[in-house]
């Protein structure tokens, strides 16, 4: 649950075009640049208007739709003092200079660095481990998934971390004294700031998620406007974090809606029939039968056959159909989603995004596409994209860094940023 959330660095990967085009305008943005939480919140700042903290006590005495397992978070949240604005500055403050710490380190990895880069790429596969498992990964599982040998993990990460802290002009001493302070500041204003987003979830319920489901994305979206938020602007953090909460609701419930769910009560007979056949298979060497398995939860043979043959017919409108299989499902359902002149904007990006990547080489074009789904493809990781152009990861994380430093240039980022505003 969102209390117990681990706060690792977060991507908004999308499927379709405008989010995956997103992703290259935020991956080529400059740190000077205003992204599109920035620009919200400035608007929201001149407003003047004033954002809401949820009264917790309150919303679980009263929500009728509020569980044990809610009211117990957002009693546990209640307990967390906001920040008055000397110590929201002061912990924004450490969590920038962490944040700078990073952006050192990954900007020495795209301009080349090789040390950098192995570094990055293990603490990465570190992070993805954690976030999958739930916890941190053993050094033979973190290594066999980054493809180096484990002897070679630690003293990688110390010569790396040496040669970071001299990038940064840092003893090691006071990098690592700069990186424990960030993170600990940083959980912090996350912690300070979960009323905040129990009062922008509560407003998004019946739509697709429970109310624990909206906090956590709106947690994810929090954590994103800690790592972002400069406090030298002159606003408060609620009024700037307020869109990325926002964001990381309204996106989750519009990725639940693209997919076709099966009704609870089936959902819940086929986790109980998953579960049967893996106690059954421990407890008797085999794979059940469907005999095996109605018997174990006292049903039909039939029961579990109709159960079963619902599965197939859950399927994501993102799926390809057709003999060349190149329309989505999702394109021969009526919906009125879309007007007219947002198809026509949506083609205008088309062309222009295909302009812009038309400055590229073709092998950094094949990058960029696989690399961030772009014509509706699946992302691919770099080591997938290595084998599918036979070339190491290294080689591709360079022509990625090369090619996002040629979309950075604000000419070609431009072209397409008054389509995405359109768009959203």
């Amino acid at each position: 649950m969102p209390g117990t959330t681990a706060y690792t660095q977060v991507d908004y990967d999308e499927h379709f075009d405008r989010e995956a085009l997103e992703n290259i305008e935020n991956s080529a943005s400059d740190d000077g640049g205003m992204l599109e939480g920035e620009r919200d919140a400035e608007q929201y700042r001149n407003s003047g208007m004033e954002v809401e903290y949820a009264d917790v006590d309150e919303f679980a005495r009263t929500s009728r739709t509020t569980t044990d397992l809610v009211r117990l978070y957002l009693q546990e949240i209640g307990k967390v003092n906001l920040l008055g604005r000397d110590e929201e500055v002061s912990e924004a403050q450490r969590v920038q200079r962490y944040v700078n710490l990073l952006n050192i380190r990954q900007n020495a990895a795209e301009q080349g660095d090789e040390l950098m880069q192995r570094c990055v790429h293990l603490i990465r596969t570190r992070d993805r481990l954690t976030s999958q498992l739930g916890h941190r990964p053993s050094l033979e599982r973190w290594a066999n998934e980054a493809e180096v040998e484990v002897s070679t993990l630690k003293p990688t990460l110390a010569e790396g971390k040496r040669h970071w802290a001299k990038l940064a002009d840092l003893s090691v001493r006071e990098l690592e004294s700069v990186q424990a302070e960030g993170i600990r500041a940083k959980a912090h204003m996350i912690k300070a700031n979960l009323r905040l987003v129990v009062s922008v979830a509560k407003k998004y319920q019946k739509r697709g998620l429970e109310l624990l489901d909206l906090i956590q994305e709106g947690t994810i979206g929090l954590e994103r406007a800690v790592e972002k938020f400069d406090p030298t602007r002159g606003y408060r953090f609620s009024t700037y974090a307020y869109w990325w909460i926002r964001q990381g609701i309204t996106r989750a419930i519009a990725t639940q809606s693209r997919t076709i769910r099966l009704p609870v009560h089936i959902t819940e007979k086929l986790n109980k029939i998953k579960k049967a056949q893996r106690q059954f298979a421990q407890e008797n060497g085999r794979i059940p039968s469907i005999d095996d398995i109605a018997k174990e939860l006292d049903m039909s043979s039939d029961q579990i056959r109709e159960v079963m043959l619902r599965v197939p017919r859950s399927i994501s409108l993102d799926a390809k159909v057709g003999k060349e299989k190149d329309t989505e499902l999702g394109e021969l359902l009526e919906t009125d989603d879309a007007s007219p002149e947002e198809l026509l904007m949506r083609e205008s990006l088309q062309r222009e995004l295909q302009h812009l990547l038309a400055d590229l080489s073709s092998r950094e074009r094949d990058v960029i596409r696989l690399r961030f789904g772009l014509g509706g493809e699946t992302p691919y990781s770099l080591a997938e994209i290595g084998r599918a152009l036979e070339l190491s990861r290294e080689r591709v994380r360079q022509i990625e860094a090369k090619a996002l430093q040629k979309l950075r240039q604000p000419k070609r980022r431009n072209r397409v940023r008054d389509f995405l505003e359109a768009l959203s």
